[in-house]
């Protein structure tokens, strides 16, 4: 291997490590946008509309790839957008580790496609991990209410809605898309866009706590920050290392991501967060990387999170 592979490949691992850790906490300059500005679902419009912005000039660049790919694979990548809509919303208006936790139930969503879309065979090691990461959100809804374990949340509901999109998106990416990853990513967050514009439409924006203005000078770098540094650089680097690493590594990898939400959430949001808690998140993450490591469905359904 030569020295420049060796250093893309170091370079690729860091970078799926840090990205899923950079989504966990997405909902702390998420929620400081909302305290900021009181925008509701309307901040993350603003967010993808600077992410579209600034991958513009490369998605124009590499347009040719736009041109060559199927209406499958583009509808698919912009479904993948929504998805991360859903779950943008979700943060603000439901218990951050709930929405984090329902959001990572895709393994489950993943393998019943396969099954039942795809007519794929499925190990037994899948439907472990099936049950597993059932068991884990009942666990996690118990801890974090006293009655029926069902999502109680507008939030819980977005964030368990947008997993199982996702799931269907990354299957159809899987199968039909070759897009790179400048303009696979304009795409998604095209679709990001045009599906946070509609639910900020049909949703009412949470207002601002009595007494308090809208703070444009700190919402407004807030925006801007989050657009270009979790949307546009963290999504598309992560695309870019994806086709290095091997699919079940880059699984493995994605779980930090419920880790550092569940964790972060615990420590800084003041949402209650038990024992029950605490292993239903950890048995999520098990079943994920069961999920993961078991080749017999289309690994990108499971591992294309980005």
């Amino acid at each position: 291997m030569s020295v420049l592979a060796t250093r893309n490949l170091i370079t690729a691992h860091s970078v799926a490590l840090l990205v899923p850790v950079m989504w966990g906490l997405y909902w702390i300059p998420a929620r400081y946008v909302e305290a900021s500005t009181g925008t509701g679902v309307w901040g993350t419009v603003y967010v993808v509309i600077v992410a579209c912005v600034v991958l513009a000039p490369a998605a124009w660049r590499y347009r040719t790839s736009l041109y060559s790919s199927n209406c499958y694979a583009l509808i698919s990548t912009g479904l993948g957008g929504a998805s991360f809509a859903l779950y943008a919303a979700g943060l603000l208006y439901g218990s951050v580790a709930v929405v984090v936790v329902l959001y990572y139930l895709t393994p489950v969503w993943s393998v019943l496609i396969a099954r039942l879309w795809l007519k794929q065979e499925t190990s037994l090691t899948r439907y472990a991990a099936i049950v597993i990461g059932m068991v884990g959100i009942f666990l996690v809804l118990k801890g974090n209410n006293t009655g029926i374990p069902l999502p109680q949340e507008v939030g819980d509901w977005l964030g368990l809605g947008g997993g199982i999109l996702w799931s269907i998106a990354s299957t159809g990416i899987y199968i039909h898309s070759r897009l790179d990853s400048y303009s696979s990513n304009f795409v998604f967050s095209v679709g990001a866009f045009l599906s946070a514009v509609l639910l900020a439409c049909v949703m009412a924006a949470p207002s601002l706590e009595t007494g308090h203005s809208i703070d444009y000078g700190t919402g407004i770098p807030a925006i801007i920050i989050i657009g270009v540094g979790w949307w546009a650089v963290a999504l598309t680097g992560f695309l870019w290392a994806a086709r290095l690493l091997e699919p079940t590594r880059l699984g493995i990898f994605m779980m930090t991501e419920v880790a550092a939400g569940a964790v972060s959430a615990a420590l800084f949001a003041g949402e209650p967060y038990g024992v029950l808690m605490l292993v239903g998140t950890v048995l999520v993450i098990v079943a994920g990387l069961m999920a993961a490591a078991s080749p017999s469905t289309p690994l990108a359904a499971d591992n294309c999170r980005y």
